[in-house]
């Protein structure tokens, strides 16, 4: 399947659960999941909505990671919806981490933008009114623009609101955008990768973030 490559094993195959009409997949992925959770420390997440988002972004990769090496086709009947919530799951905790970083840099540099009309331009031109930091979110205006990955992710998740993204338009929709022959998981990585490496730049130049 087009979507892409990896790691880590999944649990075994296969069967129907007759109370809860779930699959085994299904039973064992929602158990080790709630063991991650219960074992994570929240107590920063509560605060640091950023580093919560990254931590989702993460885990979703993980877990697509895992359906695609136990069952090699995320188009497959036994786990397509499972591979379709993930996917959305993390377009949406992708942007989410953005608006995310958004929301903290109106709110630590007190720039007054109300919630609902927080956007890139908008902080970018609040910084600059004020003379703080003016150049801080340019790594991710450049993001933003046509063709590269930011705007990508934004694009993809705008393609999932009306189709799935399991399918070849998608991957020739990503090959488009990004003039390579990338599958979707590789390019989901690379992107969070970007992120990551986005948001640290952003907090060692500006601690106030942190």
């Amino acid at each position: 399947m087009f979507l892409g490559s990896s790691i880590v094993n999944i649990p075994s195959a296969s069967y129907r659960c007759r109370s809860c009409n779930k699959t085994k997949y299904q039973v064992e992925y929602k158990s080790a999941l709630s063991v991650i959770l219960s074992t994570e420390d929240f107590s920063k997440f509560q605060t640091d909505r950023i580093s919560f988002k990254l931590y989702a972004c993460l885990q979703h990769l993980k877990n697509l990671k895992d359906i695609e090496l136990r069952y090699n086709d995320l188009a497959s009947s036994e786990v397509r919806t499972t591979a379709e919530i993930e996917i959305d799951s993390f377009l949406s905790q992708m942007i989410g981490t953005v608006d995310s970083l958004l929301f903290k840099i109106n709110d630590k540099f007190g720039l007054s933008i109300p919630s609902d009309r927080i956007e890139i331009d908008k902080i970018q031109s609040a910084l600059s009114a004020e003379t703080k930091s003016i150049d801080l979110l340019n790594d991710l205006d450049k993001a933003n623009r046509y063709g590269n990955w930011y705007w990508t992710i934004k694009q993809l998740r705008n393609y999932s609101l009306g189709n799935s993204l399991i399918s070849q338009e998608p991957f020739e929709l990503l090959a488009n955008y990004t003039k390579t022959n990338m599958k979707l998981i590789p390019y989901f990585e690379q992107s969070l990768h970007y992120l990551e490496k986005l948001i640290e730049t952003i907090r060692i130049r500006e601690p106030i973030l942190l």
